[in-house]
């Protein structure tokens, strides 16, 4: 498990990131991301290109609607809402749609 933690610290420093939530929204990881998705989609790996939406779904989604007052209510439905129909859009295309 060192090994693995050296390997992914050595690609923050090389991207000059701190964390995960920066790492998540760098132009090389989201050109990475995309140029995977595009590639499973093409080469037919139906599960492959939905978990990798997914993740990209929902840090998408994490990013722009996390609610930043935890007494907003609003704020917390809206995240809540959008986390719910990124699962259901998930879930028709990996189980409902042939």
């Amino acid at each position: 498990m060192e090994t693995m933690a050296n390997f992914f610290e050595s690609i923050n420093k090389l991207l000059g990131v701190s964390g995960p939530k920066e790492l998540i929204f760098h132009p090389v990881f989201i050109g990475l991301c995309v140029v995977l998705l595009i590639y499973s989609v093409f080469a037919r790996m139906k599960y492959f290109a939905i978990s990798l939406f997914g993740l990209m779904g929902g840090a998408v989604i994490y990013h722009y609607l996390f609610p930043k007052n935890t007494s907003n209510l609003h704020e917390l439905i809206q995240f809540l809402g959008a986390i719910g129909v990124l699962a259901l859009v998930l879930i028709y295309v990996g189980f409902v749609r042939d």
